[in-house]
C-alpha cells in the first residue's frame, strides 16, 4: 500500500493504490479532507488505505508513505504531535495487532499516489476503485510505467 497527502491552499486530501505481491493492481482511492495540515493529510490518507486492507482481509501488508514524520511517528522515533496524535495512535494499534510492515518511500517512487491525492482537491466525495478499467486515464498510465 502507497499512500500520500496533498494540501493546497485550506484543501487538504490523500489518495493511495493497494497492489498484491507482484505488483498488480488491487484498489486505489481519493479521499478529500478539507481544510487542514499536510501532516494530518497524510496520516489520515495511511490510515484509510491501511483499515481497507485490513477491513478487506489482506495479510502481509507493507505500507509506504513519502512522509518521514509519519513514518518515524509510527515507529515511535519521534513524539507525535498534538493535531495527529489520534490517527498515529489508530495506525499504531492497526500495525501491531495485523503485523502490518512499515516503511518510507521516496516521493519518485510515490507517484501514483501523489497523482491520487492531488485529485482529491477536485473532488468532495470519497472515490474508491477496485477495477483497473474504471481508474482515470493518468492513473493507469502511472500504475503500468511504475
Amino acid at each position: 500500500m502507497n499512500s500520500d497527502g496533498s494540501c493546497v491552499g485550506n484543501s487538504c486530501g490523500g489518495g493511495g493504490v493497494i497492489r498484491d505481491s507482484l505488483g498488480r493492481f488491487i484498489m486505489a482511492f481519493i479521499l478529500p479532507l478539507g481544510q487542514g495540515t499536510s501532516n494530518l493529510a497524510e496520516a489520515s490518507s495511511f490510515l484509510f488505505g491501511l483499515k481497507w486492507c485490513v477491513d478487506n482481509g489482506h495479510t502481509f501488508i507493507l505500507g509506504e508513505t513519502d512522509s518521514l514524520l509519519l513514518q518515524n511517528c509510527i515507529n515511535d522515533s519521534w513524539k507525535v504531535p498534538r493535531r495527529k496524535h489520534e490517527e498515529v495512535q489508530e495506525i499504531k494499534k492497526l500495525v501491531i495487532d495485523h503485523e502490518v510492515i512499515t516503511r518510507h518511500c521516496f516521493r519518485e517512487a510515490n507517484k501514483v499516489a501523489d497523482k491520487l491525492a492531488s485529485m482529491s482537491h477536485n473532488t468532495d466525495a470519497i472515490k474508491v476503485y477496485t477495477q483497473y478499467r474504471d481508474l482515470p486515464t493518468t492513473i493507469r498510465g502511472l500504475l503500468t510505467t511504475d
